[in-house]
């Protein structure tokens, strides 16, 4: 967008991966400290601890199945997975050691923490498994050699300790701790097995074999937990645990020439290295290495991130970028009676912002607001008339949807769809500081105001739906697709806007004068030719609409306008191709909440220009 700039800031020397382009990966000076290279774990440690688990298992489960003991049994299973999970540790660590690819340019230190993650999966498993076997034992005791399990479990605690002692020189990696959470398992296994050995030895007595193989599980479940939960949020970029995402917000926010902060997130590359990423609204774009240091400097003294990726946008300190309602408020202080004055809301989509223009009418304190939108390719001015008539009552706002009229252009065409409009809707509501709209919405506007009515505390309180309903008739889909988004330049106005009226025909009669109102906005003079006001890129979304994608969309259309329970006013063009008058008989039929009525001589849609038409909405309204 203008006045964006995109900022990589970190504090390192440069460096180069094999098989990248050094001037895509490399490391410059202010760059993060950090290299996305894992540092070289110990795999010499892994290796002996993976050789003395694999041998010893093989020993244990030959002297458990002789001596017919579980705890034994159990311990030579768990060795097993030991052998396994140690292995698994370090194929990781291998990986992991692999620089950045052109397909992978963060490298592969996430396979350390998958590793963990399936590692502590099958502890899981063993833990279930040695449970439901101990409690059939209950039930059906098993003789068992005390003496051959005490000697075997001696032998084990004593290799188990080694191991532990080997894997404890490697308390950095999650995966090298999850192998060890298996070994330590096994080590509190074989001190079981000796015990039960023993016990079964002096007492005779059997049970004892199944009670403390249980009671290791549950002490071996814990630490399982812990190790899965924490490889786990790694795995889903969860937010560092160690770190508050919400504070980190606040003091961005807090850093001196930062405006706004937007678009935060915050995870970890690699484990121990925390990342950033966000957009700061800043008032001169000139102060953006004063404030980027600040920041840098913020992040890494007080929460250890040093790998930053900024995005600056240069915001002037006018009402139309103040955000969180506080351009409202400006308004409301300033005493003054709106008349089609024009306004702005800040909006997202993706990982970029917009400007939704809006147009009001009327007094800004007033708490009752209506909010109009319009159709697939009109604009905010649509209810000028409207507004005028209403704005004594009401407080009246008429936003261009994003891509038409005042309002900024969309970078990606396929986010020209109904979810982002009530999104952008909801911000509106926002800005304007208000918990609850009336709505008067048509043809598109009012299938976003069906979704954004069926929310969850949604603040609709009453809503007129003209001329549309879940179900889109084929013919009018056809009418629409043969003009939005085509080619339409006019070198004189006056062609351009006999053309238009021609287009918005079905609309119903009126005289020049009324389609001047009506239809005059809609024509803006670029490079010497009269053309629309809309991006064309909004017939990309609606080209792409295939028969299955469009029996998927009246589904769930259906089923929202299924959730609405506010009072809703259906209004019918009784020649409109778009609605039939089937579906406005199947709306009241599924809805309680629905009334409808139909205006003879119009097509789709009655454009609320006439004064019989203006005060259909003012008693609905009232």
């Amino acid at each position: 967008m203008p006045g964006s700039h995109l900022f990589h800031s970190k504090s390192s020397k440069s460096q180069s991966h094999s098989g990248v382009d050094p001037t895509l990966h490399a490391h410059k000076k202010g760059d993060a400290k950090h290299s996305h290279r894992k540092e070289v774990s110990n795999q010499n440690l892994l290796l002996i601890a993976l050789v003395l688990t694999l041998g010893f298992s093989g020993v244990e489960g030959a002297a458990a199945y002789f001596a017919n003991s579980l705890a034994l049994i159990s311990d030579a299973g768990h060795m097993v997975t030991d052998a396994a999970a140690l292995g698994l540790a370090l194929l990781a660590q291998i990986i992991s050691r692999r620089p950045p690819s052109p397909k992978h340019s963060f490298g592969f230190g996430r396979a350390e923490a998958l590793a963990a993650f399936v590692n502590s999966i099958a502890m899981l498993g063993l833990v279930v498994w040695i449970v439901i076997e101990a409690i059939s034992r209950f039930y059906d005791p098993h003789q068992v050699d005390g003496y051959t399990v005490t000697v075997v479990a001696a032998i084990g605690l004593l290799m188990n300790i080694v191991v532990a002692w080997v894997l404890s020189h490697d308390k950095k990696s999650v995966n090298t701790r999850a192998a060890l959470v298996h070994v330590m398992g096994d080590l509190l296994g074989s001190i079981a097995a000796l015990m039960a050995g023993i016990v079964i030895q002096v007492t005779g007595w059997m049970p004892i074999d199944a009670i403390l193989s249980i009671l290791v599980s549950l002490l071996i479940l814990k630490s399982t937990v812990s190790i899965l939960h924490e490889s786990y949020h790694f795995l889903m970029e969860g937010v560092p645990l160690h770190i508050d995402y919400v504070q980190v917000g606040k003091d961005l926010k807090n850093v001196p020439g930062v405006l706004a902060v937007h678009d935060l997130h915050v995870w970890e590359m690699t484990p121990s290295f925390p990342a950033l990423i966000g957009h700061i609204e800043i008032a001169n774009i000139q102060e953006w290495p004063d404030i980027m240091n600040r920041i840098n400097q913020m992040l890494l003294e007080k929460y250890g991130i040093d790998h930053v990726t900024l995005q600056p946008e240069e915001v002037h300190a006018v009402i139309d970028c103040i955000e969180d309602g506080d351009a409202h408020d400006f308004h409301r202080q300033a005493g003054v009676i709106h008349s089609g004055d024009t306004f702005y809301v800040r909006c997202t989509s993706g990982k970029s912002t917009y400007r939704m223009a809006y147009h009001a009418w009327g007094d800004p304190s007033n708490s009752k607001v209506l909010l109009c939108v319009h159709g697939l390719t009109r604009r905010g001015s649509d209810f000028k008339t409207l507004a005028q008539a209403m704005c004594k009552d009401y407080y009246v706002v008429c936003p261009d949807v994003v891509g038409r009229g005042d309002s900024d252009r969309l970078e990606n065409p396929m986010q020209y769809a109904v979810p982002q409009y009530v999104a952008d809707m909801a911000q509106l509501v926002k800005q304007l500081g208000v918990t609850q709209v009336d709505w008067f919405g048509t043809s598109m506007g009012g299938l976003i105001g069906m979704v954004y009515a069926a929310m969850p505390n949604s603040p609709i309180r009453k809503m007129l739906i003209n001329d549309v309903g879940p179900k889109i008739e084929p013919d009018a889909i056809k009418r629409l697709g043969s003009y939005v988004g085509q080619p339409f330049a006019f070198a004189n106005r006056a062609d351009a806007l006999n053309r238009l009226n021609q287009i918005c025909a079905t609309f119903g009669e009126h005289t020049p004068e009324e389609w001047e109102i009506y239809n005059g906005p809609m024509l803006i003079q670029r490079d010497g030719l009269w053309v629309m006001h809309y991006d064309p890129n909004i017939a990309v979304p609606f080209a792409s609409v295939n028969p299955i994608m469009a029996k998927a969309g009246e589904v769930a259309m259906w089923h929202a306008f299924k959730q609405i329970h506010i009072p809703m006013l259906i209004v019918r063009g009784a020649d409109s191709d778009l609605l039939s008058a089937q579906t406005v008989a199947e709306m009241c039929r599924v809805n309680p909440y629905a009334r409808s009525i139909e205006i003879p001589n119009v097509g789709h849609a009655p454009a609320f220009v006439k004064p019989e038409q203006i005060a259909l909405a003012k008693e609905f309204f009232s």
